[in-house]
């Protein structure tokens, strides 16, 4: 199950809208998200770890993967990308 991490922050115009996709993407697919303020300090210390320097920013699976608002549809590539069972 993909781990989807939202990096937000409370002066971001953009950031309800992400918040809004993932949760309406939750409804379809199964995973788990969590949405952090870059304000705190679990938020600084990841917004360093990836080094992001504006919200909102999408990291699945502990890899950069958004920043910005993403399509919808590349919003759902990016989950069936890790959803897919591994062959071998």
């Amino acid at each position: 199950m993909p781990n989807i991490l939202l990096l937000v922050s409370p002066s971001c115009g953009a950031c309800p809208s992400a918040k809004s996709l993932w949760k309406q993407l939750r409804v379809k697919y199964s995973f788990s998200y969590r949405e952090v303020d870059i304000t705190t300090p679990d938020g600084q210390e990841l917004a360093n770890r990836h080094s992001v320097r504006a919200t909102p920013a999408t990291i699945i699976d502990g890899r950069l993967t958004f920043i910005g608002v993403p399509g919808r549809e590349s919003a759902e590539k990016a989950l069936l990308l890790k959803m897919r069972p591994r062959e071998g």
